[in-house]
C-alpha cells in the first residue's frame, strides 16, 4: 500500500507520468525491501539516494595505458548508498531482462560503473567501500560485484 501511495504521490507532483506511474512493477520494488539488502538500507543510519559526483581520475583506468598520464572527468548519479555496521555498501538498480544464464555477463558490464561509483564514495567520504552490488529487478535479486585484485 505505501508503494503505491508514492507512486501516486510521484504522478500527483508530476515527476511520474501516468504512463511511466502504470508501469512500475510495485511488487518488485516490495520484493526488494524484503530482501537482506533492502532490510539492510532501511536500517543504516547513513542513507544516500541519487547522490551526483563529479570525480578526476587517471584515463588509463577507462581507457588503457596509451593515455597514461591524461585525467577524465567522470559524473553522474550513484542510485544508493548505505553505512551498515561501518561498512559502505553501493547499490545500483538495474531494470534490465536478464535471466539466471545472463545475469552473471550483464553484471561484470556493469563493473566499470560500480568502481567509478565506490572510488567517488571514497574520495568523498575518506572511507572504505565494502559492498558493490547490483539489484536486478528483473530477477529480484542481488548481485555481489566483488573487487578485481591488481
Amino acid at each position: 500500500a505505501q508503494i503505491q501511495e508514492e507512486i501516486a504521490r510521484l504522478q500527483a507532483g508530476q515527476f511520474l507520468t501516468p504512463q511511466q506511474a502504470e508501469a512500475v512493477q510495485a511488487e518488485r520494488i516490495f520484493a526488494f525491501f524484503q530482501s537482506q539488502v533492502g532490510r539492510a538500507m532501511k536500517a543504516s543510519h547513513e542513507l544516500h539516494r541519487e547522490a551526483k559526483f563529479s570525480l578526476l581520475s587517471p584515463a588509463e583506468d577507462y581507457h588503457g595505458p596509451e593515455l597514461a598520464g591524461e585525467r577524465v572527468l567522470l559524473q553522474g548519479v550513484i542510485d544508493c548508498w548505505f553505512v551498515e555496521d561501518e561498512t559502505i555498501t553501493v547499490v545500483d538498480f538495474k531494470t534490465d531482462r536478464v535471466t539466471e544464464t545472463s545475469v552473471e555477463q550483464r553484471a561484470e558490464e556493469y563493473r566499470p560503473q560500480v568502481g567509478a561509483y565506490s572510488r567517488a564514495i571514497e574520495r568523498m567520504t575518506g572511507r572504505r567501500v565494502g559492498k558493490r552490488i547490483l539489484w536486478f529487478f528483473a530477477l529480484n535479486r542481488a548481485y555481489l560485484i566483488e573487487p578485481k585484485e591488481n
